[in-house]
């Protein structure tokens, strides 16, 4: 429901400064829609930085303006303790750490005016943080001297997540002391029909009217459009891609479109480094993101039209107008090529192990040659069948492989702990291969090969998985797992410093005892599950999902984009063979698209009643637009306890055709 606000009146008597501070938050506190009218005789609302913490809200005016006077109140903590404070006139930002990011904020029809420093008692602020997700700036004016006019999401090296499907539309920016908009880690961001002026920047680091940055090598930025947007008069470059990380290059930078854009007289104190109309520098690790710059003015700008440093994308330039600049038309546009993998060694010598009461434990010295660095390391069979045994091992080094000739290894339980959780709970490395950072400060690791070995994890011991995978570009192939693991495969964004893994892939391997399921997922980009046997999942203890494949996000906030589950054999589960989950119980995902189960034999599942979920394949929820897609093609869904396929509450689209659903009992 629209509410159109009260207005505080101040009494009779010597007027005092106006203060909307206390009404406005109390208001915004209180959740849904609020309305701002325009003041009579130009008057302005005057608060400190508010705090806009509830789904659903939309603050409204008919061209109402809004002074800052200083930053809000503080309500949650950084993870060093400190107080974080509403540091921009709306703060878009969870006022609880155990609740969920805002989602579907919109703002639109009102001016923002942010005095400088010196009329806030030193303080900086912003126009608008953006915290959440889901959030659109519709005719908004932010001006004076902000220290950001718009920023959206936030990151440094070692912590870098995303921001979701974020709008801004036929705005008006200006005056920011840093950059005009900032963007960190987009996946779906459209700014459009929006001026981006003035920015004026710290000596050597002039602001950029529109900065979009991976500030981690896993932050990512992808299915970005700026299109028909006006960005002059920038002491620093009128757009800045700037995805050069100093940990390394992004693994996902890709579907980045600038078009239609008026890119004049920018760059007038830029170093030389940020010193163009355009920048664009860096670009996706293996070198193949997608960048179209297509019929953009740029000109006026000091420096060349287009200026590219370091770049890793394939740029499709097409009618642009390029004349003018003092630079020239473009510079360094020339694709450097792919990250070259980091240099290891390659050992195939087993180090003599330790025997503990006359046990084998090979721990200690397969953990000191993974922590030795990246490389190969091949671990030969042992004869007469003996397999290694080792406590959960961490692997942390980017371009490493593990391999073998089908040699075993026998789980001793968790390995030594390197990480804690964001609430402080200690992370022991408790699959037989952790794959993750082992410091805070470290990206995730990249480029990982885990194949040809067969993994036992016996029951009775400590809780373990077969793999546990919280690293990008991670393919485990021909692997055997069994025994009596929690998950035969584990793939998510524990701790690893953004939210979300990319680019894993999971193929040819037999997957087999789990106690909860085969294989889970949770915060995944363009994973693969191809050619696999998926079996026995035994629900233990009873009640868990018991799925071959569960993906199933922990938090709406998690994306589910670029799935592909195809050609496995997934058969005699206790739960279902295919779980997806898409409706957390903090809400239905953010990003849930470009889904495809096909191709698969799911048979003989769902043999116990004592898993919540009985189908062959059991999908529920979805992208909380309805716009996700799921291709559902080809399979063999068949002699299932429950229906073949089972729907809930669905919020996708299903292209559904070729499957066999014969024999199911439901």
């Amino acid at each position: 429901m629209l509410t159109a606000v009260t207005l505080a009146v101040a009494a009779p008597g010597r007027a005092a400064p106006r203060d909307d501070t206390a009404w406005l938050q109390a208001r915004l506190d209180a959740g849904g829609d609020v309305f701002l009218p325009k003041l009579p005789n130009g008057q302005c609302y005057r608060t400190r930085g508010l705090w806009v913490s509830h789904d659903d809200t939309a603050i409204t005016s008919d061209g109402g303006c809004i002074v800052a006077t200083g930053r809000g109140e503080a309500r949650i903590k950084n993870a060093a303790g400190r107080p974080i404070y509403a540091t921009a006139v709306f703060f878009l930002n969870h006022s609880d750490l155990f609740k969920s990011l805002p989602v579907r904020v919109s703002i639109s029809g009102i001016r923002i005016v942010v005095p400088g420093k010196a009329k806030l008692h030193g303080a900086e602020l912003d126009g608008i943080d953006v915290g959440g997700h889901e959030v659109t700036l519709d005719h908004v004016v932010v001006t004076g001297a902000p220290g950001v006019d718009v920023a959206v999401g936030g990151g440094t090296p070692g912590s870098a997540g995303m921001a979701e499907r974020i709008a801004i539309r036929d705005s008006s920016f200006s005056g920011g002391r840093k950059d005009v908009v900032s963007v960190f880690g987009p996946v779906g961001l459209d700014i459009e029909r929006t001026t981006m002026s003035g920015a004026r920047g710290a000596a050597g680091r002039a602001g950029a009217g529109l900065h979009v940055v991976a500030a981690d090598r896993g932050q990512p930025a992808l299915q970005v459009r700026v299109a028909d947007n006006r960005m002059v008069g920038n002491a620093g470059p009128g757009i800045f891609f700037d995805f050069d990380p100093k940990n390394g290059a992004p693994v996902v930078a890709n579907d980045l479109v600038i078009s239609g854009n008026a890119v004049r007289r920018n760059a007038r104190t830029a170093p030389v480094q940020r010193r163009a109309g355009i920048v664009l520098a860096g670009g996706q690790d293996d070198a193949t993101g997608q960048l179209s710059l297509a019929r953009n003015t740029v000109d006026g700008n000091r420096g060349p039209g287009v200026l590219g440093r370091d770049l890793r994308l394939v740029v499709t330039a097409d009618g642009n107008l390029l004349d003018g600049n003092r630079g020239g038309p473009s510079r360094g546009l020339r694709n450097i090529g792919p990250v070259n993998a980091s240099g290891g060694s390659t050992s195939a010598v087993v180090a003599a192990p330790v025997y503990v009461n006359g046990a084998r434990d090979d721990t200690t010295w397969l953990q000191k040659r993974l922590d030795a660095g990246g490389g190969k390391v091949f671990l030969p069979a042992l004869p007469g069948g003996d397999c290694y045994r080792t406590r959960g091992l961490w692997v942390s080094h980017d371009d490493t492989t593990i391999s073998s000739d089908g040699a075993c290894i026998v789980s001793l339980g968790p390995g030594e702990v390197r990480l804690r959780s964001a609430d402080g709970d200690p992370i022991a490395a408790n699959g037989v291969f952790f794959v993750n950072r082992s410091s805070p400060k470290q990206p995730a690791p990249v480029r990982v090969t885990i194949s040809n070995l067969r993994l036992v994890v016996p029951a009775g011991g400590e809780e373990m998985y077969g793999v546990a995978v919280f690293g990008h570009h991670v393919t485990l192939s021909g692997l055997d797992i069994s025994g009596s693991p929690k998950d035969d495969v584990l793939i998510g964004a524990r701790a690893n410093g953004n939210g979300y893994v990319t680019r894993v892939s999971v193929l040819d391997s037999t997957l087999s005892g789990a106690m909860r399921n085969a294989i889970s997922a949770f915060g995944v980009m363009d994973l693969q599950i191809e050619h696999n046997t998926i079996r026995g999942v035994r629900d233990l203890p009873p009640g868990e999902p018991a799925a071959g494949i569960d993906v199933e996000p922990d938090e709406r906030s998690q994306p589910t984009l670029g799935l592909r589950i195809a050609d496995n054999s997934i058969v005699d589960n206790a739960g279902p063979g295919i779980l997806l989950s898409l409706d957390s119980n903090s809400g239905y995902a953010v990003i849930a698209s470009d889904m495809q189960i096909v191709g698969n034999r799911v048979e003989r599942n769902a043999q116990l009643r004592t898993p919540p979920t009985r189908a062959g394949i059991a999908i529920s929820g979805g992208q909380d637009d309805g716009q996700g897609t799921l291709a559902l093609k080809d399979n063999v869904i068949k002699d299932n306890a429950g229906p073949g396929i089972l729907t809930r509450a669905l919020r996708l689209i299903i292209d559904e055709s070729g499957n066999d659903l014969g024999g199911n009992h439901g």
